[in-house]
């Protein structure tokens, strides 16, 4: 199972909100302090690899980093000012520090899939970026 201390780490290094882990998505939502990110670990996909003298598999595994901001009556996105738009000020640091990043124990650097708003609720916004990093399971003999 991938490890996502490495991605705190990496994240937190940036001196923005400090960054956590939540358990599941909706633990993500519930976190009350804004602004904020956490981490939660997603589905992994796995395909068989090639037969060797064991069986292995590529595991691609979804790292969610959800963002969460207070919400205002304020236009988000292209309409907003470059000063007034929090969410993408949030994000972009944290997507740059980890887009192309290789974690430890990862064969292909780190993927960006996708982004969306996981929920708009009457005090906050909550977006959900999504990330996917691949390794071979079970590890090489000879691997770090």
């Amino acid at each position: 199972m991938l490890s996502l201390t490495p991605w705190l780490d990496r994240l937190n290094a940036l001196g923005g909100p400090v960054v956590q882990l939540a358990a599941d998505v909706e633990a993500a939502k519930r976190n009350s302090q804004l602004p904020n990110m956490m981490l939660v670990l997603g589905r992994e996909i796995v395909s068989h690899g090639a037969m060797s003298n064991q069986s292995r598999h590529r595991v691609k595994t979804e790292v969610l980093l959800v963002t969460g901001i207070r919400r205002r009556n304020q236009p988000l996105g292209p309409v907003a000012t470059a000063g007034d738009d929090e969410l993408a000020r949030l994000r972009k640091p944290a997507l740059t520090q980890l887009i192309n990043w290789m974690p430890p124990g990862c064969d292909i650097p780190v993927k960006w899939q996708r982004g969306q708003l996981l929920a708009l609720q009457s005090h906050a916004l909550f977006w959900a970026d999504v990330l996917t990093a691949e390794y071979w399971w079970p590890l090489e003999e000879n691997s770090p």
